[in-house]
């Protein structure tokens, strides 16, 4: 996910400091503040104390008007997760200052401070099966958790997210407004083709097939934590987008990034690799028994066409409009960036029964033949 720029100063190494100690006291020093990553969201930065790593956070008040329920839902999160430590699922801890998990500073903003997962490192790719059926008892793990709470514990931070309906809106009045070249117009006809796969999750909550639970909501490569050896994925991060939603969005953006063998920024010749696809529905399944029913599990093939199309629309509706949302490095690359997505529905399309067997061996391993 990525966003528009937060109207915040910039940071000074004075200002960082004073923020860090607010959370770890006046004794913590020394402290050394450094930026960490490249994140497109909230402001990051590498904290070290004599008491180890920690990551400080400005949350995005362009994107996250009210950040108070972000933190809201990392609270009811950990304390899930304390209550079930049966299910190993990982969450960075948060630091807190005069009895909350957040400080704000002199212009408004929301600050946090919490643990540096070390040692960890993140993957620009899966290497294989093994990796991926990591990634899901990773995302299976954290559904679980996930479904020991009542979707109303967990407050809306995004509203309207994955809401593909919504998004089809947004592009329609975009390209009425907007002078389409020859790309622009085959990239909206390619959308228009596919304009039934749009309702098809809120037709099924329609039918009481599946029902919002709570999510990630971008559980996306990039932010799952691997040991240093690749071998064992550890826990998902950048838990902002955490909220009531349906699994089949959790589950259709983790296939989509992590199953594309062109890679996020790859060529327009986009890659599905259904090997790939079903070792990770694999890892889930065997972490997930009995959470999904068959309705649920026969889902999962529209949703993994479903999210690419979704970011498609995203990624067109902000070319047209003037890349006022998605930061781009030139113009026309959010154009691009749609094409590259709607390839991959077109690859996913290509190999469609494939994928759908894919998705039945997964899960007869642990539903057994006919779920």
């Amino acid at each position: 996910m990525s966003a528009p720029q937060d109207p915040a100063p910039a940071d000074s190494r004075r200002r960082l400091l004073d923020i860090a100690r607010r959370f770890l006291g006046d004794a913590a020093a020394p402290l050394a503040v450094a930026p960490l990553g490249d994140g497109l969201i909230n402001d990051s930065y590498r904290v070290q104390a004599p008491t180890g790593a920690f990551v400080l956070q400005r949350l995005n008040s362009a994107v996250f008007p009210a950040p108070e329920r972000i933190m809201a839902n990392l609270s009811a999160l950990a304390d899930a997760a304390a209550a079930r430590p049966d299910l190993g699922v990982r969450l960075p801890a948060l630091a807190a200052a005069d009895g909350l998990a957040y400080v704000r500073d002199a212009d408004g903003g929301l600050w946090r401070l919490m643990e540096c997962i070390e040692p960890s490192r993140t993957l620009p790719a899966l290497a294989g099966p093994a990796q991926a059926a990591e990634v899901g008892r990773v995302l299976g793990r954290f559904h679980r958790l996930g479904a020991s709470l009542e979707p109303a514990a967990l407050a809306v931070t995004l509203p309207g997210f994955h809401h593909t309906a919504g998004y089809l809106a947004a592009l329609e009045v975009a390209a009425a407004e907007a002078r389409l070249d020859d790309a622009g117009r085959d990239t909206l006809a390619r959308i228009d083709a596919r304009r039934d796969l749009v309702s098809v999750l809120d037709e099924a909550v329609t039918r009481g097939d599946t029902r919002p639970q709570p999510i990630h909501g971008d559980p996306k490569l990039d932010n799952l934590l691997f040991d240093p050896a690749g071998q064992q994925a550890l826990c998902l991060i950048d838990l902002d987008t955490v909220q009531p939603g349906l699994l089949h969005h959790d589950i259709g953006d983790c296939l989509r990034s992590c199953c594309n063998r062109a890679g996020e920024a790859g060529a327009a010749s986009a890659r599905f690799d259904v090997g790939l696809c079903e070792a990770l529905l694999s890892g889930y399944a065997e972490t997930t028994a009995g959470l999904l029913s068959a309705a649920e599990i026969d889902l999962i093939g529209p949703a993994v066409r479903l999210i690419p199309l979704e970011l498609g629309i995203r990624f067109l509706t902000d070319h047209l409009q003037g890349d006022r949302y998605f930061r781009v490095r030139r113009q026309g690359e959010n154009l691009t960036k749609a094409r590259r997505q709607l390839a991959l529905v077109a690859d996913i399309e290509r190999q469609a029964e494939a994928v759908e067997a894919a998705v039945r061996r997964a899960f007869d391993q642990t539903h057994g033949p006919g779920r």
